[in-house]
């Protein structure tokens, strides 16, 4: 099995984010991670500062619409992740100057490095694939992203 089939979840999922300032929308996705248990709402600011952190040194936007806001955070026991779309269009600095539509944020435990370039890699194949980036903008709920990113990568 894939880290991203069991990862992206119902519940990790924002079909359309509020906010639209890339600063914002991390702290929005961090924010769900808390609203929906996975995250204490004390570590929130904490966790926000990690990534944040992280974005100011060097961009997480690829380009053709994708964003992949990651940390490896101190005193993490799980990895966490959160799926999230904006039909408007997020700044993440991207190589080609697109807006981010796709964003995926991801929070690993400061110890697992090769868990994190695991999923980074996984990443890297589903969001390569143009007919991927489309299903996941087209998905109209939760269950059908969840099965785009279950479907993506063979186990």
């Amino acid at each position: 099995m894939t880290a991203l089939k069991k990862l992206v979840t119902l519940e990790s999922v924002i079909l359309e984010l509020t906010e639209t300032d890339h600063e914002q929308v991390v702290l929005e996705m961090i924010g769900h991670l808390c609203k929906i248990g996975k995250l204490p709402s004390g570590d929130c600011y904490c966790v926000g500062n990690a990534v944040l952190e992280r974005e100011s040194h060097i961009g997480t936007g690829l380009g053709s619409g994708v964003a992949i806001p990651h940390a490896r955070v101190k005193e993490l026991k799980e990895t966490l992740v959160v799926f999230a779309r904006s039909r408007e269009g997020v700044d993440f600095d991207c190589p080609d100057n697109a807006p981010s539509r796709l964003i995926f944020l991801m929070l690993v435990p400061e110890d697992q490095a090769a868990k994190h370039l695991q999923l980074l890699s996984e990443l890297a194949k589903v969001f390569g694939q143009s007919e991927r980036r489309e299903q996941l903008e087209e998905a109209k709920t939760a269950e059908e992203i969840c099965d785009i990113f279950a479907n993506a990568i063979p186990a």
